[in-house]
């Protein structure tokens, strides 16, 4: 087993980290750094997660049909504005994917509380 230790940049990390969340946990909202950490995060990743539904949800219901038929339908016929439409439509899928990722690997991560 190979002992690492953390380099003095993490360490100052580790101690802004404990700064910051101090109040939290002093004022017993949080049992420690670890939970405090976990639960903002979760907190922030949830509303990264509503806002890419609502956007996925605003083109859906402006285009009245799903971004699979709305690619289908663009094919060699798209205007400008329609090409500006579906990028918008596809990075808001995409970063819907991509929080949702996130979320099961910070909500999965048992040793963090």
């Amino acid at each position: 087993m190979t002992d690492v230790t953390p380099s003095p940049a993490e360490m100052r990390l580790v101690e802004y980290a404990e700064r910051l969340f101090a109040p939290l946990i002093r004022e017993g909202v949080f049992e420690n750094l670890e939970r405090a950490f976990r639960a903002l995060l979760l907190d922030y990743v949830e509303r990264q997660i509503a806002t890419y539904k609502h956007k996925v949800a605003e083109c859906e219901s402006r285009y009245q049909q799903s971004f699979e038929i709305f690619t289908a339908s663009l094919k060699g016929r798209a205007t400008p504005d329609e090409e500006e439409a579906w990028m918008d439509w596809e990075a808001a899928l995409t970063f819907l994917s991509k929080w949702q990722r996130i979320r099961a690997q910070v909500a999965g991560d048992g040793a963090a509380g």
